[in-house]
């Protein structure tokens, strides 16, 4: 069986190289000859498991091929399965992946099966995503870089159905609906990999997530990040959303909230990072240029921090000491924050804004300004993040009540801070009290406030109270 194994296993990937071979030489574009060699070898994992198992044979079948094509990407010796546009070892790193795999089978047998799943998104998924990708030119969006929305969508199908395969081929213990959760972790992975590195990291990533699938149920109550969270920074690079180490902050934020809080706290995070990309969105159509506050554009690392760090904060506590008080905080905290940003962007709806701890009139978009419409907002803003909480069964309604609540009572409490507390300059030209230091190309001198409390610290501060007051009066009711 050995034997038969190195013999067949050999051969076919010759003969799969071969093929590509020939048919380049006959004209076949190159981006199509290596696709196809991408494809069929990953019927290699097939012969092998079939006739050496989870054995050393296995890894050496594995280095024999990588040293082969290590080689002849390095002399150029096989054109064929190179990359046009980078010169990207991808099938290199393909029996680089297939070698990490054989390595870990030697020490856990059962990650036979989800190695061949691994294999067959990245043989498939990824094989036909290049394919379609490059076929289908008409009504064929670029979503993320150079991927297309075809490409993406083969990646998912075929990734699905490599794991649907091995379910039903080989019986393993894997449900249908995980089966398309790792199509989809594949899509998203072949999204956001670069350097020819998708070979490693679909083969790896969706190994181990069949793996989890298939000895722990527990993985269902994380399965939600791990699929979307790729998607998740194709769109924060693609639009904009943040800056690079805001995006960082935010990955970290997304890990910690996900580890302790699985799909829910994600989700919640989810909601009110692109609820408040729309509400920058709207805000900024109607307002045109923001020349009061102090930051526009995309939200930075500081933002992240005082809009995530109390939430985050909330939901570690929470984990290690399992008091729903702390859970019931963590939804405050976030759903003040997202009734904050509702306000604000709504608010410039309102022709008059009203500064009710000063009782005076502000200029729409300043700190501490009030109006009718933006306080509705950002009621609706605190009771959207508590209904999604108890869609998820996370609270029960009169929780839910009281989370929203305290999270509506947090944003009148950012308002006070922002006009009591929050640096305000005024500026020398044209006499306008703003939150920037510079205002008509002149600095301003400082109007009130301290200089350390600016919007940030605002952020921080209400996040915080809201927090605190929901997890006190759960604590006092029950």
């Amino acid at each position: 069986m050995i034997l038969k194994g190195y013999i067949f296993g050999t051969v076919y990937a010759l003969l799969c190289l071969a093929l590509a071979l020939v048919l380049y030489k006959l004209g076949m574009p190159k981006k199509y000859s290596r696709k196809l060699v991408h494809i069929l070898v990953g019927a290699e994992w097939v012969i092998l498991s079939h006739y050496m198992g989870a054995t050393y044979h296995f890894l050496m079948v594995c280095l024999l091929f990588l040293v082969i094509l290590l080689v002849s990407y390095l002399k150029n010796l096989m054109p064929m399965i190179s990359s046009e546009s980078d010169n990207a070892p991808g099938t290199v790193y393909y029996a680089v992946a297939m070698s990490i795999m054989a390595i870990i089978c030697l020490f856990e047998k059962d990650m036979m099966l989800p190695f061949g799943i691994g294999v067959l998104c990245t043989s498939l998924g990824d094989g036909f995503a290049g394919v379609f990708g490059q076929m289908i030119k008409k009504i064929n969006p670029k979503i993320y870089g150079n991927k297309s929305l075809y490409g993406t969508l083969a990646n998912f199908a075929f990734s699905s159905g490599a794991a649907i395969f091995i379910k039903y081929a080989y019986g393993a213990n894997i449900a249908l609906w995980q089966c398309f959760m790792v199509g989809i972790l594949s899509a998203g992975l072949e999204l956001i990999t670069v350097f020819g590195l998708d070979n490693i990291v679909i083969t790896v990533g969706t190994a181990l997530l069949s793996y989890a699938f298939i000895n722990y149920s527990l993985i269902n109550s994380f399965v939600i990040p791990i699929v979307a969270t790729p998607f998740i920074i194709a769109i924060v690079l693609e639009k904009k959303v943040l800056t690079k180490s805001g995006l960082l902050l935010a990955m970290i934020l997304d890990a910690v909230v996900s580890l302790t809080l699985g799909n829910f706290g994600f989700v919640l995070l989810c909601v009110f990072l692109f609820g408040s990309v729309l509400i920058d969105k709207v805000k900024k159509h109607r307002r045109g240029k923001d020349t009061v506050t102090k930051k526009e554009g995309c939200r930075d690392a500081i933002q992240v921090i005082a809009n995530g760090l109390i939430p985050m904060i909330f939901a570690v506590l929470y984990s290690v000491t399992q008091s729903e008080a702390f859970l019931v905080g963590y939804v405050a905290a976030l759903a003040e924050a997202f009734a904050d940003t509702a306000a604000s962007g709504m608010g410039v709806f309102s022709n008059n804004p009203f500064d009710l701890f000063k009782m005076r009139r502000v200029k729409c978009g300043l700190s501490g300004g009030m109006s009718l419409v933006g306080t509705a907002s950002s009621l609706v803003a605190a009771f959207v993040i508590g209904a999604i909480a108890l869609a998820f069964g996370a609270i029960s309604p009169i929780v839910m009540v009281i989370a929203s609540l305290a999270a509506f009572v947090g944003a009148v409490f950012d308002s006070f801070l922002g006009s009591v507390f929050q640096i305000k300059y005024k500026c020398k030209k044209c006499g306008e009290i703003v939150e920037r230091e510079e205002h008509c190309a002149t600095r301003c001198e400082r109007y009130s406030g301290f200089e350390f409390f600016d919007n940030d610290v605002v952020n921080l501060f209400s996040g915080a109270f809201a927090a605190t007051l929901a997890a006190l009066l759960f604590y006092l009711i029950f």
